[in-house]
């Protein structure tokens, strides 16, 4: 899809609130610790092996796994805070920044449009509101991470664009960290003080605003979401009416891991086409690490980017990993523990878009990793990004990643449920990778059984931290499957 700057865009009748969901964490925004015992696999790669820097880079939705092929979705949700002034302002900017247009803009940065409409060859732009309201400068604290290229879009691109179409409203945008965020709309609310405010927040992180009370009910709002949301989306603001009795947070920017490969070295090893399931990619680690070849990596490094892809494992496996011990999670974490024998070093330190190892042989396949800037695809390879075409079975350049991600939406997407508590279970998550993967079931070589018992030990210490902080009805509510991932209705 191409990706140009708007100089300009029509105005008024629709107001879109185009919502993606997305409930999960972004990225690189919670703590990463680091583990105190590590191993890494003693594969090494033959400095003799036929290698050479690849002109390509694959790219696509990833293998299916024992159950389904659902993906994790990820990402930042408006909310507006309790005690809020001058809400039509503040309509207006979420309506402004959940258009069409500004997705192409933000689609630079790595976050997938939220409409079928947007990866249409010629998109139409979202015709937007008019404002007959008084002047107001809105503050807008947004995650969306301190970067070049974030600043470039927001501050040169898109809010000027939105100033020039609404002399009326300044806006006033403030880039802090999830937390950040957080204790400054907590103390806005405390003091009474909101003004006209509004939040991009980490899905996730949103939590603690709305079980603490913070956040105002913006039912209304859903009513006027878009025809053409991505189909796996559709059902998500229906959850929150079923289950919080109103809508508290619009889903705004979206983001999938996607899985990254070098499709020359998977060539010589006899894969002309990415695993398309687990068993192959079993295989597939296999072929790569006999033959000299660097393995698999992932986010193995340690804290929440740790367990977030394992929650995706797990959801794949059939399994609910909010209670961290069901017969899919098991599942799950044994089946990392069989493929860990074929990872690369590197995974105890790759994260978010650390891709260059798949063109000098650290690694060829790289599991699950967030996309990135779009800016960036091109600097991966030596000359050019490709990804395999599941469609039509060829490699094919252009939109490689949008055609990616457009195939991981339409074969199913889930959200992590926003709980207030989801940093506990990201550390006990990733306590559970670190004995099964690390420190191989204390050095004992890992079985279903060892790994049940791991996890039932997590288990026991999530529910007994939910009797300690909240209480003894809540933790039952936990321990019987109350939470669990989003999946849209």
């Amino acid at each position: 899809m191409e990706n140009s700057t708007k100089s300009s865009f029509s105005g008024s009748v629709i107001a879109l609130i185009v919502v993606v969901a997305i409930i999960f964490f972004f990225i690189g925004y919670f703590s990463h610790v680091s583990k105190t015992t590590v191993s890494v696999p003693t594969t090494n790669v033959s400095t003799a092996v036929a290698f050479s820097s690849s002109p390509t880079i694959g790219v696509y939705a990833g293998p299916a796994g024992l159950n389904n092929t659902e993906h994790l979705i990820g990402g930042d949700v408006f909310a507006i805070p309790k005690g809020a002034t001058n809400l039509n302002a503040i309509d207006t900017v979420i309506t402004f920044f959940l258009s069409t247009q500004a997705q192409e803009e933000l689609y630079k940065l790595g976050w997938p449009p939220i409409d079928t409409e947007a990866y249409a060859a010629h998109p139409v732009n979202t015709t937007l509101p008019a404002y007959n309201g008084p002047a107001v400068t809105v503050t807008m604290y947004d995650d969306l991470g301190v970067s070049a290229s974030a600043t470039q879009i927001m501050e040169n691109v898109l809010i000027p664009e939105f100033e020039s179409i609404y002399p009326n409203i300044k806006i006033n945008w403030v880039q802090l960290r999830p937390d950040q965020i957080t204790s400054d709309v907590e103390a806005l609310v405390e003091s009474g003080k909101v003004g006209a405010t509004v939040i991009a927040q980490d899905n996730l992180a949103i939590g603690e605003l709305f079980y603490a009370g913070d956040l105002d009910n913006i039912t209304n709002a859903s009513l006027l979401l878009p025809n053409d949301l991505i189909p796996s989306m559709a059902g998500l603001v229906t959850y929150e009416k079923q289950t919080y009795k109103g809508v508290y947070f619009l889903p705004y920017r979206a983001n999938l891991a996607l899985v990254w490969y070098n499709p020359s070295s998977l060539a010589k090893v006899g894969f002309t086409t990415p695993p398309s399931n687990w068993t192959q990619l079993l295989n597939l680690g296999e072929a790569l690490t006999s033959k000299g070849f660097g393995g698999i990596s992932m986010q193995g490094h340690g804290g929440a980017s740790t367990s977030t892809e394992m929650f995706q494992w797990m959801v794949q496996a059939g399994g609910n990993p909010m209670v961290l011990n069901d017969s899919g999670d098991v599942a799950a974490y044994y089946y990392i523990y069989n493929l860990s024998k074929y990872f690369s070093p590197a995974y105890t330190h790759d994260y978010w878009a650390s891709y260059k190892g798949l063109n000098n042989n650290e690694y060829n396949f790289f599991d699950y990793q967030w996309p990135g800037s779009l800016d960036n695809y091109e600097s991966i390879a030596t000359s050019g990004t490709v990804v395999y075409n599941t469609t039509n079975a060829t490699y094919t350049n252009a939109s490689a990643a949008s055609q990616a991600i457009l195939a991981a939406f339409n074969q199913g997407a889930f959200f992590r449920p926003p709980v207030a508590w989801i940093t506990e279970w990201d550390a006990l998550a990733d306590n559970a990778f670190t004995e099964i993967v690390t420190n191989d079931c204390g050095r004992t070589a890992c079985t279903e059984s060892s790994i049940q018992t791991i996890l039932n030990s997590e288990n026991l210490a999530m529910y007994n931290y939910l009797v300690s902080n909240y209480n003894t009805t809540y933790a039952n509510q936990y321990e019987e499957g109350y939470f669990a991932p989003l999946k849209a209705a």
